[in-house]
């Protein structure tokens, strides 16, 4: 199997070097960064911090591109978007008052017995909610999937297998943040899950995102005030049973352990990694082999250092 390695943010001080230094390989280096938009391939700082050739793959201007010449592909597109944007908001309402219960009866004090198994129903409710926003998200996918066989575009399948040469050609990918939505869109409509999963990957913040199962969105400190964690998608599925924390210092509300108990039992059994700035977890065999400066949320709301397995 081969190596994954997930970083979090690049700054105020960059470890990407130290992570590809960690590796052996020998051939090129190909990047993704999609979740950047409109500054896709601006790796010139990118290439300067790592000094070694890479080549972007572009897959955000390349979508754009194929877009403009199929109409009907865009328009598939667009639909689905908008069914997920509109599933998003639904759940959402379900969501609020699911979550407002179970921290209510975390917090509870009374008889134990009485009050720890309506605790584990309370939690059991919110864990059936997410798998049931998965299901349909996934149904969504599916039949945008199947839409999309039907439709003949040259260009577009063209372009797609000399993409995925490229991937399959270099010896390791690179996966920066940015946008998270827009970045597993990309890699989804250009269907590199299969290859990027044969490769050596060195992710960072929404780079390691999307190497989940699940796609997390959380921030406890938002402008607009502490919101719920939400599943906003399926990831690529080729990291098992950890959810990826970009930022988790400063969006995780680290002095509520109610809230932390409730992310962390929420959404066992995979482990909530936290991804601060210097934070690498490196992964073997879906094993974690090492990890440094990187916490795991116990389900007491307290946590503790991510250890190899």
């Amino acid at each position: 199997m081969a190596v994954q390695i997930m970083l979090g943010p690049q700054s105020p001080r960059a470890n990407l070097k130290n992570a590809i230094d960690s590796l052996s390989f020998n051939g090129p280096i190909v990047t993704i960064t999609a979740g950047w938009r409109d500054s896709e391939a601006e790796t010139d700082e990118l290439q300067a911090e790592i000094g070694i050739p890479i080549e972007d793959l572009n897959l955000y201007h390349q979508a754009e591109k194929i877009f403009a010449l199929e109409p009907e592909l865009r328009a598939l597109q667009r639909e689905r978007q908008g069914k997920l944007l509109e599933l998003q908001r639904l759940y959402r309402i379900r969501l609020t008052p699911t979550m407002a219960a179970a921290r209510k009866l975390l917090r509870e004090k009374g008889e134990p017995d009485l009050l720890r198994l309506e605790q584990r129903a309370a939690i059991s409710q919110v864990r059936a909610l997410d798998r049931h926003h998965v299901r349909r998200i996934s149904a969504i996918h599916q039949d945008f999937d199947t839409r999309r066989a039907a439709l003949l575009i040259p260009g577009a399948a063209t372009l797609r297998q000399t993409i995925k040469r490229k991937v399959a050609d270099s010896a390791l990918v690179l996966i920066a943040g940015g946008h998270v939505a827009v970045l597993i869109n990309r890699i989804r409509l250009f269907r590199l899950a299969d290859e990027l999963a044969q490769k050596p990957i060195i992710a960072w913040s929404a780079g390691a995102m999307v190497l989940g199962e699940r796609i997390v969105l959380f921030h406890d400190d938002a402008p607009q005030g502490k919101r719920d964690a939400e599943v906003l998608d399926t990831g690529l599925g080729i990291v098992k049973n950890i959810i990826p924390l970009p930022h988790a210092k400063s969006r995780l509300d680290w002095s509520s352990r109610t809230r932390m108990a409730l992310f962390s039992r929420r959404f066992a059994p995979a482990i909530c990694c936290t991804l601060d700035n210097g934070s690498m977890i490196q992964m073997e065999n879906n094993r974690i082999t090492s990890a440094s400066h990187s916490s795991v949320i116990m389900r007491t709301g307290w946590k503790k250092s991510v250890k190899a397995q």
